[in-house]
């Protein structure tokens, strides 16, 4: 396991630099499931926030959902606590860019637990919202009743993969975008290069939204990576 100075030390893979302020979290992201599809740019302009540009690649948006297991996550100086600290993410997302930095911005973000809901909506400002999601061995299930998201999977075999453009297009963003009290803000990221790896995979359900995209086909492309330790910022209005 790399140190916390060894992952900042390596920025090769960022677009802009380091925050010169201290990082505030650190949290590991283990079994990362990327499901990502094309989508024409009228699908989701008119849902981004207006001081957010849909950043774009061969003139095409793209929407991803991207599902995890945090582990360890911790504020800086302080230990990780063993329940507060791992549970379940899926969120689905899109790519802009402000400034000419390039992140994402985030349609939905589920957890597991309620404890991370709160926490993350009150110390975070990341608009967390609970749901029903199981992980047994290479399966996941998750339920959001509310907005009637739906998601299950089970992870097969994984093969080696050479990174194109637009593979490092995708998962090379260091950047978070949120609305907060109306503005614009930042929440910036750092890891390593990601590892990602090709997947086989077996999806049984599937239904969530994207502006007007709707999220019930195979993906165009998927990701997996087996481990991304992370450190993050606290979020600054742009």
């Amino acid at each position: 396991m790399a140190s916390i100075k060894q992952i900042l030390n390596s920025t090769e893979n960022r677009q802009y630099a380091l925050p010169e302020r201290k990082w505030k979290y650190y949290q590991e992201w283990h079994h990362t499931v990327f499901f990502h599809w094309e989508v024409p740019v009228y699908f989701l302009e008119k849902y981004i926030p207006k001081d957010l540009q849909l950043d774009t690649y061969s003139s095409m948006a793209w929407v991803s959902l991207v599902s995890f297991e945090v582990k360890n996550m911790r504020l800086r100086y302080f230990p990780s606590l063993p329940y507060i600290s791992n549970f379940e993410e899926i969120n689905i997302r899109t790519y802009v860019i402000k400034d000419g930095i390039p992140g994402i911005y985030l349609f939905s973000i589920e957890t597991n637990k309620l404890i991370e809901v709160l926490f993350s909506r009150l110390f975070i400002g990341l608009p967390y919202e609970k749901a029903e999601i199981e992980r047994s061995g290479n399966h996941l299930t998750s339920q959001n009743v509310k907005k009637n998201h739906l998601l299950g999977f089970k992870i097969g075999e994984t093969a080696s993969l050479q990174k194109t453009d637009l593979d490092l297009w995708l998962s090379e963003r260091h950047s978070l975008y949120e609305m907060c009290n109306g503005k614009i803000c930042r929440f910036d990221i750092h890891h390593k290069e990601w590892e990602l790896l090709d997947l086989n995979v077996k999806i049984q359900d599937i239904w969530y939204e994207a502006g007007q995209f709707i999220i019930n086909t195979y993906p165009d492309k998927i990701h997996y990576a087996e481990k991304t330790q992370v450190v993050l910022w606290g979020k600054v209005q742009t």
